[in-house]
């Protein structure tokens, strides 16, 4: 094909693709983040101990089990539980609670590598665990956890990659189905296919590397005023 003709139709569609994987992934990792905190902050150090065990379940069957299995049983399995999902709706819930279980562990970790005194002195004060966590524990730790959360988030991206395989229009399927409508070689499409995840992903990548550096030099110059 020409580039005049990849141009009028080859790119548009590809770019329709590049759209919805880019929607896919932003609504995805909304609710991840917030699977993540709320899991993570809360259920993790819950005073009730069926949650803290149910979390902890959680986040080891989802994060020793691929996430391809899951997305096959949120669209094939649980239909014949009578749960019918969309393939939008499929690929949205698994890709979710795939990376809320990793983000869990992110936020967990940042949280317990607060000092305990001040968990100790906001509970001094009076403050209950919400607010404990809003106003003391969480602006602390999210400095701790913003380079791990931005790496989660380009991971994340990657694997909208397989919703495909459940007939869910994106980057990938638009690739492949214009080798098939157009004759494309694959390995030129494929490598567009690759450099526009690339555009996508490499301004996190350069984001996650500038604030873990901008962190380090805070830690540094602390270091040296205690």
């Amino acid at each position: 094909m020409s580039l005049t003709g990849f141009l009028n139709t080859s790119l548009p569609f590809l770019l329709k693709g590049l759209f919805a994987t880019i929607y896919l992934a932003l609504i995805s990792g909304v609710f991840a983040m917030i699977i993540g905190i709320v899991v993570g902050g809360f259920c993790v150090r819950s005073k009730i101990f069926i949650i803290r065990k149910l979390t902890a379940l959680y986040v080891a069957i989802f994060r020793g089990t691929p996430i391809l299995s899951h997305l096959f049983i949120a669209y094939f399995v649980l239909p014949s539980f009578g749960i019918r999902l969309e393939r939008w709706q499929a690929a949205v819930i698994a890709i979710s609670i795939y990376n809320g279980a990793y983000i869990t562990e992110i936020v967990r970790s940042g949280i317990e590598a607060i000092p305990k005194g001040q968990t100790e002195a906001a509970l001094s004060m009076g403050m209950n665990h919400f607010l404990k966590m809003k106003l003391i524990i969480f602006p602390q730790a999210i400095r701790i956890i913003i380079p791990s959360l931005v790496g989660q988030l380009i991971l994340l991206v990657k694997s909208t990659s397989i919703v495909s395989l459940i007939g869910v229009f994106d980057l990938l399927k638009s690739g492949k189905e214009l080798i098939n409508a157009s004759g494309w070689n694959p390995l030129i499409m494929y490598s567009i296919v690759a450099f526009f995840y690339f555009i996508v992903l490499y301004p996190l990548y350069v984001l996650s590397i500038r604030i873990e550096g901008k962190l380090k030099i805070s830690y540094k110059i602390k270091r040296e005023l205690t």
